[in-house]
């Protein structure tokens, strides 16, 4: 990846404030895979990018530090952070006891609109897994996850589940091969349905293992990529 690939804009953005801005961007690279754990962000390409000076960029880099996104250097700009895999293990250790308990409200407080908008995120990520377009599925599988999530209604635990979902989503990659991709898609579908019957039970369920399964597969290091550390 050339300095001037390393990040791309959000022009969907442009009315939020420059750092907002900034991080916005650099937080979607990281979770999309554009910019791997280890990789060197530095200001100045940035700033350059962005269209803005450095200040900015070092208040994205800050808050980017504070999620754990990102590790900051000295004078030069940022750092990818690399997650060992205890770390991430404990990271989906801590997300399969948190979410499940969301789910669980998800399945009461979710409207019939938003369940349909999440059948319909599930099936375009769907037609993507198919196809082999990874990225794009995951852009569409992190929405899903994340409207569920935020349908509980649980304002203070969705906070806390979407900071810890956030710092794992650049390392699915690394679980997203077949036939684990099909079984992900399947365990979807089952969790949506446990939603639509109202079934709290049946849903937290169905969500505590569909995470299990990708926290084993990367403990393992199942399809393990060669910027996973050990």
């Amino acid at each position: 990846m050339s300095e001037n690939d390393e990040t791309k804009p959000d022009r969907n953005a442009a009315k939020l404030p420059l750092a907002a801005t900034v991080a916005r961007g650099l937080r979607a690279a990281i979770v999309t895979g554009r910019l791997k754990p280890g990789d060197r962000i530095k200001q100045d390409v940035v700033a350059e990018e962005y269209g803005v000076s450095r200040s900015p960029v070092r208040e994205a880099f800050r808050e980017l530090a504070s999620e754990g996104f990102v590790e900051l250097e000295r004078d030069v700009g940022a750092r990818v952070t690399r997650v060992t895999r205890r770390s991430l293990e404990q990271l989906y250790l801590a997300r399969e006891a948190l979410e499940p308990l969301l789910i669980a409200e998800t399945a009461i407080q979710i409207t019939d609109d938003e369940l349909a908008e999440a059948r319909a995120i599930d099936e375009r990520a769907r037609e993507h897994g198919v196809a082999g377009e990874f990225a794009d599925y995951l852009r569409l599988d992190g929405e899903l996850h994340l409207l569920l999530l935020r349908s509980s209604r649980m304002e203070l635990l969705y906070e806390i589940a979407s900071s810890l979902w956030q710092r794992t989503a650049p390392h699915r990659l690394a679980y997203i091969r077949q036939p684990r991709l099909e079984l992900a898609m399947a365990e979807h579908q089952m969790i949506l349905d446990a939603i639509a019957r109202r079934a709290p039970e049946d849903a937290a369920d169905l969500y505590r293992v569909h995470t299990r399964h990708t926290r084993l597969a990367l403990s393992r290091g199942d399809g393990e990529r060669e910027d996973t550390e050990t």
